[in-house]
């Protein structure tokens, strides 16, 4: 879209017809590495931040603290101290305990905002609540505007259909509440974040669900739920062919709604 962008990654990237937009700069390193992302920041001016260990699998808690927790606070800081004016970072619904919980857990009500209850079961979602409190801080410490990103399962439209066809996933993508976002909304969001908060005047820390209004099968909504999730109040009746999660605030601060879905709301 136009930007410069100067991106750190852990291995080059790979320039094949099939890669996505290669980066104006790319820096080989580790962004937890302090000196470097001390290097990186200067004449930056917003930063987006998605670099974690993705997911829980294969690792401890405190692994997971340590790569997520101290690599964002790391950027967070360096940001700070170069006076970069923005930074979006990556949270996930994992924060909410339910994708990773060994059993099955049901939200408190629907559609889940932003302010539900964060009920981490394990190190991902533990580390994602961590992220957001060091986010809060830095605002709070260093007046640097924050928008932390609450993303679900993320890929491209080929990836999302072979889930959504996997019998096998059936439990996983219950306990997610069929939540999803194609990687090219996913993109777009980060943008028009980025451009609210250097050119749009949206300061302070803000927390957004961005996830499709849609959910993943066939099944509308409300059927889902009974199946899965019996006990849970909607809090709203006619919340019944749309997502389980509430996207009005994306929608309000950002003007962002999903445009790759799976189903035609009409």
């Amino acid at each position: 879209s136009g930007h410069d962008v100067v991106a750190v990654v852990r291995t080059a990237s790979a320039r094949s017809p099939e890669c996505l937009h290669i980066a104006t700069t790319e820096v080989i390193g580790d962004v937890s590495d302090v000196e470097l992302m001390n290097a990186v920041m200067p004449g930056l001016e917003s930063v987006v931040h998605l670099a974690a260990i993705p997911a829980p699998t294969g690792h401890t808690a405190r692994e997971l603290l340590t790569a997520n927790s101290i690599t964002t606070m790391t950027v967070l800081e360096a940001a700070a101290t170069h006076g970069v004016k923005s930074v979006v970072m990556a949270s996930s619904i994992s924060i909410l305990g339910m994708a990773w919980c060994e059993q099955l857990m049901s939200p408190l009500y629907l559609p889940v905002d932003e302010a539900h209850p964060l009920r981490p079961t394990e190190g991902y979602g533990l580390s994602k609540e961590c992220d957001e409190a060091s986010a809060r801080m830095a605002t709070r410490r260093w007046g640097l505007p924050i928008l932390a990103m609450r993303f679900p399962f993320t890929g491209t439209s080929e990836m999302i259909d072979a889930r959504r066809r996997d019998p096998e996933q059936a439990l996983v993508v219950a306990k997610e509440l069929w939540a999803y976002l194609e990687v090219r909304d996913a993109a777009r969001a980060v943008e028009l974040a980025v451009v609210a908060m250097t050119e749009g005047g949206l300061g302070g820390y803000s927390v957004l669900n961005v996830i499709a209004d849609d959910v993943l099968l066939d099944q509308p909504l409300r059927e889902l739920m009974r199946e899965w999730h019996p006990n849970v109040p909607f809090a709203a009746d006619d919340h019944i062919f749309g997502g389980a999660y509430d996207v009005a605030e994306a929608r309000e601060l950002i003007g962002f709604d999903a445009e790759y879905l799976l189903h035609d709301r009409i």
